[in-house]
């Protein structure tokens, strides 16, 4: 828990920030427009994908037996209209199923605006430790609480910068002692977070070698101690 949770009137900005995240929150329509441009392009991959190996199939095939099923051979059209057909539901279902996961905020957006109020809640940290993912070299912070707990926040400034090929360390991120989270009761969409207080040191930056799923939720404790981080998450380090 916080050290510290305070209800409090949202302000101007902060009730934008929440209008702009409701209309960029998709409604039936979107969902179904993404849906749908989701299900062509695995359907047009998928063809391309069996299109490829088809052919290599029938020159293998020809080669090792004489056995025409390329492209002018009886059995093309049944092969190209079995392969479209099952295609098609496939890349149908997983779009469904794509769709399906996604929760729809809406309800809990438009009960916060309509509410009017936001929460602070306060943190205080003892230790920092920085990782690095790989992939596009975005930061991850732990932060150990007093009470040996590890609150985690992602570095989205970071992020942005190594996908532009710029430096990640260059985001202003500066974790410090103090943290004073403002989040939405409803939705528990965190709308901003300012630092305070001594700056805390964290060292160099350990490589996130675990797989995404094993990541921990940003802006929230997560259930690894905090001597388990880096055998957890992290077999290397980066200066």
């Amino acid at each position: 828990m916080p050290t510290n949770t305070t209800a409090r009137p949202i302000t101007a900005q902060e009730s934008h920030r929440l209008a702009q995240m409701l209309r960029e929150s998709p409604n039936a329509g979107k969902r179904f427009k993404l849906g749908l441009e989701n299900a062509l392009v695995g359907w047009a991959t998928s063809m391309l994908a069996i299109m490829v190996v088809w052919q290599c199939a029938a020159w293998l095939a020809k080669r090792t037996t004489a056995w025409e099923i390329g492209w002018y051979s009886p059995y093309a059209l049944g092969i190209f209209v079995v392969s479209l057909i099952l295609t098609a539901g496939w890349t149908s279902v997983s779009s469904i199923r794509w769709i399906q996961g996604w929760k729809d905020w809406r309800p809990e957006l438009q009960a916060d605006m309509d509410g009017g109020h936001v929460v602070e809640e306060r943190y205080r940290f003892v230790g920092a430790k920085r990782f690095e993912e790989p992939e596009h070299r975005g930061l991850m912070y732990c932060l150990h609480t007093e009470d040996d707990r590890v609150f985690v926040l992602f570095d989205g400034e970071s992020q942005q910068l190594g996908v532009t090929q710029g430096n990640p360390l260059d985001s202003s991120f500066r974790p410090c002692s103090d943290l004073c989270l403002v989040r939405a009761p409803k939705s528990r969409f965190v709308l901003d977070t300012q630092f305070s207080g001594t700056p805390l040191e964290v060292g160099v930056s350990l490589e996130l070698t675990a797989a995404p799923k094993d990541w921990p939720e940003s802006e929230a404790y997560c259930d690894i101690p905090w001597g388990e981080l880096e055998s957890r998450l992290s077999v290397t380090s980066r200066s």
